[in-house]
């Protein structure tokens, strides 16, 4: 394989990279607007400051690798990289949000048989 093509596949990867790691901030940046801003001017002002910023990380990006040369196998990789990172942290939070409905079930479970039991006893002492 020649140098050349190599430079190409690191670039694709590299792209692939930011598209992960800017879904991820996105997705820090939603959560931190849902617990902090109720208003939507704020929201608004916050989603225009990320996509300001990410687009000029990733213009700085691409001139760092590319020499500020837009090429489609970039954009790809950049859109590939956000789409893995969404499939992947819905996995994960599908996982958690199981793991605590499970857990929320089990002690609420536990929680009902022992008042039930505590009623059962008060029943019978009353009736004696």
């Amino acid at each position: 394989m020649s140098s050349y093509i190599r430079l190409e596949i690191l670039l694709f990867f590299r792209a692939f990279e930011t598209g992960v790691g800017m879904l991820v901030v996105y997705r820090l940046t939603d959560m931190l607007k849902r617990r902090l801003f109720c208003d939507r001017m704020w929201n608004s002002t916050v989603d225009i400051l990320y996509w300001l910023l990410a687009g000029l990380l990733l213009f700085t990006a691409l001139y760092q690798c590319n020499y500020g040369r837009i090429r489609f196998f970039m954009l790809v990789g950049v859109a590939f990289g956000g789409i893995f990172a969404n499939f992947v942290l819905n996995r994960l939070l599908f996982l958690v949000k199981r793991c605590k409905i499970s857990s929320y079930r089990h002690t609420k479970r536990r929680l009902w048989c022992n008042r039930r039991g505590r009623r059962f006893e008060k029943v019978k002492k009353e009736k004696k």
